[in-house]
């Protein structure tokens, strides 16, 4: 390699190469202190100096102090997250396809640009699903760097908050449930499972692989409560695997051929016989007899393991069969069994009044993929076989699905609507095509990194516009001036309310994470002892239903057999048991019971406006000794007062107008008027929607 001298000499001579550099709009430019520029694409920090990649090919180092101050400040963020020379030409590429597409059906261009106090809280609430503080607000107000914007986005898309809202999403999407289901059971270490999985921003493709192949019960594998979600609805299930990884809603060919698709009764039944032979529970039966098949004594036990571990019990420990007594010890046995194996002798059976196309009642269903190649087996599993075929390159719907869903996150609105079920007709026909055939093939390039996928979309032109205040109607097109107006969703609302009672440190907070009952049920049924698993019992007694929901296991103490069980409620919605109890705050604001899939509701109520005005929350959050009017106590004059509650609630100067109009209230009723004003710009529309 060239010494750091020599490369120096250079850098004015290879700045001017563009000619040679594949992608030349996609280098970032860098600047010296004496003023030379550098494009290059920058690879990192190594000691002292800074590593690049020049338009030739070769890797070069610079010492930062080489560099001008905005500069060092660019390379320590990119440092964090990646080069964005790629991510900005891809959001100019997506600005300059909806910029055609707008003029083709006779529109100008995109809305008004968003001015900064619209933007920063546009970005807080849509990639870290809260307000920003006022202190968080003022810093990026009063900030006079030109990549400001740029550098919130990133900063941001790098904090717990990203990964906390996102997993709101995917709640949603995914139907993460954490309460009993069967035996006691619970899903707790599956949904903080997923909390990992978006802190670690885990390719999306290996979320989805890991959780299809996955063995075990939650506590030896998390993630294959996926499904174990839906143990004994295998048919639902199957159907929702459908519309969340396809977009395809086959569950109207379950009964019978689909009136209004393509889709025949057979066509369903062979793609779920890709799940036919998955065994999910210890007392497994077959689903309304359309599965048939012997079912496995303890999956991925020793033959013979249940039966010994029950007589052992008796013999050692008193357990009496079918005692009522024993009621406790058979739920617990259960849930160790309560466990995702592959049972070769389970098949997919046709039903006995099967009456589609394809098929006969009573047949044996061979799996067959519904759309696109073949699924090769190849020694493969059914589930490994599917699960490559449904991240393979070749799938055309994997990534358009997830692109098209990350896309009405960020402007709230999808190129294709519903996003869990639309045809191939309706690809065709999307209003932006283009768009939507670019925003697929890169998620493709990014290798399914959900957060630079973002971080491209962020960056575009058309998402910092003006939002379109009248609601498309969802029978026509909508081509993308800008995002769309929207309500927050209910874990927007109770966050940004959570940040304005605790401020930004509720980011860092974090509620129970299932790792008692994980390791209640994280058992190694090759080699432990029959004293082992008592001992695991004995946990499993200490602590039931949301009681063990709540017990986490203490660091303090080494992982100790005894839990601490969590209590504080003051947390983000995605620290809190999922989903929120009924009447609670987030339910009362639409979020989902995790019933069905996307099932969130941002109609307004009733309740809502109730809670919002005299519910306790608001009392907590706008009275006389709350932290919001207790911050003021830090300014002087009504005037910055009056701008330090709209920094702080609406995140935005007051008008003359709205500033006269506080500071009279203000001047009249003193910390009252204060309270007053706050609960007033809590309770208008503002502060419910994102603009």
């Amino acid at each position: 390699m060239k010494s750091i001298k020599t490369s120096l000499k250079t850098l004015s001579a290879l700045s001017l190469a563009l000619c040679f550099f594949a992608s030349s709009a996609e280098a970032r430019t860098w600047t010296s202190t004496d003023g030379k520029p550098l494009q290059a694409i920058f690879l990192g920090i190594e000691g002292d100096s800074y590593k690049f990649k020049m338009p030739n090919g070769k890797e070069i180092a610079v010492p930062k102090e080489r560099f001008i101050k905005a500069d060092q400040e660019a390379a320590e963020r990119l440092n964090r997250i990646g080069d964005d020379s790629y991510t900005k030409a891809s959001a100019r590429k997506i600005d300059a396809l909806l910029a055609a597409g707008l003029k083709k059906e006779g529109f100008s261009s995109f809305n008004e640009p968003l001015p900064d106090d619209l933007f920063v809280r546009r970005v807080y609430l849509d990639i870290t699903g809260r307000i920003p503080t006022r202190e968080e607000f003022k810093e990026f107000a009063d900030s006079a760097r030109a990549d400001k914007r740029e550098a919130l986005i990133d900063e941001l898309l790098l904090s717990r908050g990203f990964a906390s809202h996102m997993f709101n999403y995917f709640a949603d999407m995914y139907r993460l449930h954490a309460s009993d289901f069967n035996n006691g059971v619970r899903m707790d270490p599956y949904v903080n499972w997923w909390r990992d999985q978006l802190e670690a921003n885990t390719p999306y493709h290996e979320l989805i692989h890991e959780m299809i192949t996955a063995e075990g019960n939650v506590g030896q594998n998390p993630a294959a409560g996926f499904l174990l979600r839906d143990t004994g609805m295998e048919f639902d299930a199957f159907a929702n695997f459908g519309q969340v990884m396809l977009g395809i809603d086959v569950s109207c060919a379950q009964c019978h051929d689909h009136p209004f698709d393509e889709w025949t009764q057979s066509d369903f039944y062979e793609m779920a016989a890709f799940f036919g032979n998955t065994q999910r529970s210890l007392g497994y039966r077959p689903s309304s007899a359309m599965m048939g098949g012997a079912s496995i004594e303890m999956p991925n036990a020793p033959e013979g393991w249940r039966n010994q571990f029950m007589k052992w019990a008796e013999n050692t420990k008193g357990i009496v069969p079918r005692d009522q007594n024993s009621n406790e010890f058979r739920f617990f046995v259960g849930a160790l069994g309560w466990n995702v194996t592959d049972n070769e002798g389970l098949e997919t059976i046709l039903p006995h009044d099967f009456r589609g196309s394809g098929g006969k009642p009573n047949e044996v269903a061979n799996p067959r993929t519904l759309i696109g190649d073949a699924a090769k087996k190849g020694g493969k599993t059914r589930r490994e076989a599917i699960a490559e075929w449904l991240i393979g390159p070749n799938n055309p719907r994997f990534a358009l699905v997830i692109a098209n869903r990350m896309w009405e996150r960020a402007f709230g609105r999808a190129h294709l609507i519903p996003v869990n079920d639309f045809s191939d007709d309706m690809i065709r026909g999307s209003a932006q095509p283009d768009v939507l055939k670019f925003i697929t093939s890169e998620m493709k390039r990014v290798n399914y990194d959900l957060r630079e996928f973002m971080r491209i979309l962020y960056n575009t032109r058309a998402y910092q516009s003006i939002a379109t205040a009248e609601e498309p109607d969802w029978a026509e097109k909508y081509f993308f001036e800008g995002p769309v107006l929207r309500r927050m969703r209910a874990e927007q609302a109770w966050d940004s309310m959570m940040v304005l009672a605790h401020g930004s440190e509720i980011d860092e907070k974090q509620g129970p994470d299932g790792s008692f009952y994980k390791k209640i049920l994280n058992i190694d049924f090759q080699t432990a002892s029959n004293d082992d698993v008592w001992e695991h019992y004995e946990m499993w007694q200490s602590a039931r239903g949301s009681r063990m929901g709540m017990a986490m296991i203490s660091e303090e103490e080494g992982g100790s057999m005894s839990p601490t069980i969590f209590s504080d409620s003051e947390l983000r919605a995605s620290e809190l048991p999922q989903p929120a109890p009924a009447a609670s705050m987030l339910d009362t604001f639409g979020q989902s019971d995790r019933r069905i899939t996307d099932e969130h509701n941002f109609d307004g109520s009733v309740p809502q406006v109730l809670a919002l005005m005299n519910g306790t929350v608001t009392t907590r959050l706008t009275g006389l000794s709350s932290k919001v009017v207790d911050d003021m106590e830090e300014f002087d004059g009504p005037d910055d007062k009056v701008r330090g509650i709209f920094h702080t609630l609406l995140n935005r100067f007051p008008t003359r107008e709205e500033l006269d109009l506080g500071m009279g209230m203000i001047e009249d009723y003193g910390d009252d008027g204060i309270s007053d004003l706050a609960w007033a710009l809590m309770n208008s529309p503002e502060f419910l929607f994102i603009q």
